[in-house]
């Protein structure tokens, strides 16, 4: 092979955990900056805030935890469900232990959580859209979601009893975990469409967490601490 021919040869191809985060990381940050967000993790908001976006998060991880189960035995993505991921009991014992502090009502399900764990749900058995919405919750749990900890527990004190969600017990080191995760994501036997497909159900999975937190932020707007 000559000079010119190396110089115009096509780079190799990423991996689909490197695709994954590239193409998504718009999305991503656009759901990262949204207004919810942004005041809740400087204080701006009450643990009122954090306790109605746990709520939703109950359902969330509900159906992400039904569909697993549901996942075919010898489906190859299911070396990625590690069950000391799971969240939903956790969050249950943080919304008991919280439910002391709140002033507020439960809000329930809302119209834009009812739309998201509809598409968790309507991916049972269709591994590469149900790995977006794996990836997108439980690897950012393990990343961001130990910041947000720190945020919100600064702003909100959260007790011991309060903060089980951002735990994982069951995970001593969350860095080779979640190298290990990209690995195993890297090798699964996707094809091209099949990737794509992922990839176009991450974004989606970001974008469906932004819109429940822009109906936070509708119910949340005016409920600023005192400065």
């Amino acid at each position: 092979m000559n000079t010119e021919s190396r110089m115009t040869q096509s780079p190799a191809p990423s991996t689909l955990s490197e695709r994954l985060r590239d193409l998504t990381s718009q999305s991503h940050e656009s759901a990262e900056n949204s207004q919810f967000i942004k005041l809740l993790l400087d204080g701006s908001l009450d643990i009122n805030a954090w306790y109605h976006l746990l709520e939703q998060y109950r359902y969330i991880y509900s159906a992400l935890e039904e569909t697993a189960g549901k996942m075919r035995d010898n489906d190859p993505c299911l070396k990625l469900l590690s069950v000391e991921l799971n969240r939903f009991d956790s969050i249950e014992r943080d919304l008991v232990a919280l439910s002391g502090r709140i002033t507020v009502e439960p809000v329930g399900m809302l119209a834009s959580t009812r739309a998201y764990v509809e598409r968790i749900l309507d991916t049972a058995n269709d591994a590469p859209r149900y790995i977006a919405h794996h990836y997108t919750r439980y690897l950012g749990d393990l990343s961001g979601g130990q910041i947000m900890h720190v945020w919100i527990n600064r702003h909100y004190g959260l007790s011991e009893e309060e903060s089980a969600f951002f735990r994982f017990e069951g995970i001593e080191k969350p860095v080779p975990f979640k190298r290990h995760y990209r690995e195993s994501l890297d090798n699964l036997p996707f094809s091209e469409a099949e990737q794509q497909r992922l990839i176009d159900e991450a974004n989606a999975s970001f974008e469906a967490n932004e819109q429940i937190f822009t109906e936070l932020q509708e119910i949340h707007g005016g409920a600023r601490v005192a400065a």
